[in-house]
């Protein structure tokens, strides 16, 4: 008995310590500085980068299962005043809230990825929200199994999980393909490898998907979350409906060219 407390508690000290512990990260300026003009392609971006996906409008119930425990997105429109912009660019490049501690399975992996030309468009669109209701009045919490899989390190701490990559200024349009996959696909699939998020969703190679549609079927794919011959796939269809269908044609284009490259 006194074992089994004493593991209990240990599980749960290396949980709450990898949580709460303080992450080094320091607050970096945009070399492109969010404009009023810049809010309308904000809004897409909001969508092609997956923010939308999983914030939804005003937060959203992300994950939730008995004795694991729930894992919300907040209502970014009402936390953003708890930012500075600087301090918005650690949380999405590096996964470090304005608390210091780190953001949860917030995918800085490829997040930290983003030009500051797409960044800025983004933080221009977020200052431009008025705060909405919730949409959800729960937050995230842990069970003892969620616990388990904290300490194991099973879970993603975004600030565990951002690259040490220097993001360029603007998006490199000689690379496009390669850029808007590393800073897009890359968040549920990996190049040519299966990919277990651990929260049971598991996604095939992205670049053995994109060799087996035709440029046109890629691109119906994508606006309309169709795959081949009309079929349904899950989570990919409805996040292609809701926000890889505001791609351009050029991106799209471009995105099946890099998958395609030999």
């Amino acid at each position: 008995m006194v074992i089994a407390v004493a593991a209990a508690a240990g599980v749960w000290g290396v949980a709450e310590w990898r949580l709460t512990s303080q992450r080094p990260a320091t607050l970096t300026v945009l070399k492109v500085q969010p404009s009023p003009d810049l809010v309308a392609e904000g809004e897409r971006v909001f969508h092609i980068f997956g923010c939308a996906g999983c914030h939804q409008e005003a937060g959203n119930v992300l994950f939730e299962a008995p004795q694991v425990g729930r894992l919300v997105a907040p209502n970014i429109s009402r936390r953003i005043a708890d930012y500075s912009d600087e301090a918005l660019v650690r949380l999405i490049r590096r996964g470090v809230k304005h608390d210091g501690t780190t953001a949860i399975v917030m995918p800085a992996s490829v997040l930290g990825r983003i030009s500051d030309q797409d960044l800025a468009a983004l933080v221009s669109y977020l200052r431009s929200l008025s705060p909405r209701p919730d949409a959800v009045t729960v937050s995230t919490q842990w069970g003892p199994l969620g616990y388990i899989a904290l300490a194991a390190g099973k879970v993603d701490l975004s600030a565990e999980i951002a690259p040490d990559v220097e993001p360029p200024v603007t998006r490199p349009l000689d690379r496009e393909g390669e850029y808007l996959v590393s800073a897009t696909c890359r968040a549920c699939h990996d190049l040519d490898g299966v990919h277990d998020n651990g929260f049971g969703m598991v996604t095939p190679p992205v670049r053995a998907m994109a060799k087996s549609y035709s440029l046109e079927d890629f691109r119906h794919l994508l606006r309309t979350g169709e795959g081949s011959g009309g079929r349904q796939l899950g989570l990919m269809s409805e996040v292609a409906r809701s926000d890889f269908s505001h791609f351009t044609d050029r991106e799209i284009d471009a995105i099946h060219q890099y998958l395609n490259a030999p």
